[in-house]
């Protein structure tokens, strides 16, 4: 017989974190070149709860430059996170079986960030920037985070 019958179990779904905030992008696989460049911001201190935003790396209008817009629908900006029971329903498909592992997801009403953590913790986490219709989850876009020299050459396309 036991002697104990308490058991630490991990928990596999790490939540976004302040460790998880900085520049996203996506590459071509064919070229090597990248696509879109996140960003994802918590405003807020220490002394209140502050919010989640995404901003995506866009052309303005003037001569060709580049600044962040904030991806947001009819001014819905914050990203707010989902129960686990939707998070469940929107990832509880065929597609989404393999690798195994826990999702969390922030989002607005047009617009999410989420973060995939594998069950075996020798797999690399990922992100996703995800796109919402009403209720439903659109195919999860993977992205990268961005390492310094990844920055670097973004600064360089000025």
């Amino acid at each position: 017989m036991p002697e104990n019958n308490i058991f630490n179990l991990p928990i596999y779904g790490k939540p976004i974190a302040l460790d998880d905030q900085g520049v996203y992008f996506t590459k071509n696989k064919k070229t090597g070149a990248i696509n879109n460049v996140f960003h994802l911001v918590y405003e807020g201190d220490m002394y209140e709860e502050g919010e989640w935003y995404l901003y995506q790396l866009k052309n303005t209008s003037k001569n060709g430059e580049m600044g962040w817009v904030i991806l947001a629908d009819n001014g819905d900006y914050p990203l707010k996170s989902l129960a686990t029971e939707e998070i469940r329903r929107h990832f509880d498909k065929p597609e989404y079986v393999e690798p195994k592992g826990a999702w969390q997801l922030v989002r607005n009403s047009r617009y999410g960030f989420g973060k995939f953590t594998p069950i075996h913790a020798e797999d690399e986490i990922k992100y996703a920037m995800i796109l919402f219709s009403g209720t439903e989850m659109l195919v999860p876009l993977l992205i990268q985070k961005a390492e310094d020299e990844v920055l670097q050459s973004l600064a360089e396309i000025d």
